[in-house]
């Protein structure tokens, strides 16, 4: 096991009495990128943990071991297994190169644990201090196992949400980027469109790695903090250079508005963040 990325779970406050919760597929369930925007929207109330999985011994044994502490834990946690090989483009989202690798989610900002195998007994102490920083964020909401509860979505999908979402699964991002861009033309209110090109437009930054232009080495540094779970920093990195910068603002301000969509607009980084847009706009 070797930690990674930046994350200090060091000093953390004792967790809190846990309450009581909501219903889930399984203690750890295959993910996709529908089922990862389901468990962001979880992690604000229950701590999830991401395991970055392939089809090696190490990520067998890892996965096993996850299982085991998540059953447990009584519902403290809900588990989702990202297959790297099948799903690289949601790893990637995490800057996640290399399997097994560990991360939790709490409050939709994941953060990296470890990466490589871990013992149980290493495992239950890492994890003993996600739960201790969860109470800290009053995270502490507990799951059970109702698959009946979770196998009906909220709506029905169209068919060209599908073949977006097919083409992200199957790696064409391009296509995906496509097809979105196509759903937004014909329906501009499409918020998930919306949602879901935002979402490629950032695979795709970061599967090229550089981006070009003068503002390129601004969005790439944006796009690092957020993928590494410090939205706050993203935002304050491009507001920082809005006002510093006259000539390409309009640049930087689409950029902005394609970090809100990503965080998610009822966030308190985006408020507190459109608020300085509004500041220096007028």
């Amino acid at each position: 096991m070797s930690n990674f990325g930046a994350v200090d779970l060091s000093g953390l406050a004792n967790k809190a009495t846990p309450q009581s919760g909501t219903g889930i597929a399984g203690w750890l369930v295959p993910g996709d990128e529908p089922t990862l925007r389901q468990y962001l929207v979880l992690s604000e109330t229950t701590p999830v943990l991401m395991l970055v999985s392939d089809n090696s011994e190490a990520s067998a044994r890892l996965r096993a071991v996850t299982l085991e502490v998540i059953e447990e834990n009584q519902g403290r946690f809900a588990g989702l297994d990202i297959d790297i090989t099948v799903n690289p483009q949601l790893a990637q989202a995490v800057a996640v190169d290399q399997a097994p690798a560990m991360l939790a989610i709490l409050a939709g900002q994941p953060s990296p644990l470890f990466q490589g195998e871990a013992t149980k007994e290493q495992l239950v102490s890492v994890l003993g201090k996600v739960l201790q920083l969860a109470g800290e964020k009053n995270i502490t909401q507990t799951v059970s196992v109702q698959a009946a509860q979770v196998a009906v979505p909220a709506k029905p999908i169209s068919s060209e949400h599908v073949a977006a979402v097919a083409a992200i699964d199957s790696g064409d991002l391009p296509e995906a980027k496509r097809l979105y861009e196509t759903l937004m033309v014909e329906y501009p209110n499409d918020s998930e469109a919306r949602v879901g090109l935002a979402q490629v437009n950032l695979m795709l930054r970061l599967e090229n790695k550089e981006q070009s232009g003068p503002l390129g080495k601004l969005f790439s540094e944006a796009d690092q903090l957020l993928v590494a779970g410090n939205a706050a920093a993203s935002l304050a990195l491009l507001l920082d250079r809005f006002e510093a910068e006259m000539e390409l603002r309009d640049g930087i301000r689409d950029r902005l508005l394609e970090m809100f969509i990503l965080i998610g607009d009822s966030d308190p980084e985006v408020l507190s963040a459109r608020r300085r847009l509004a500041t220096l706009l007028f």
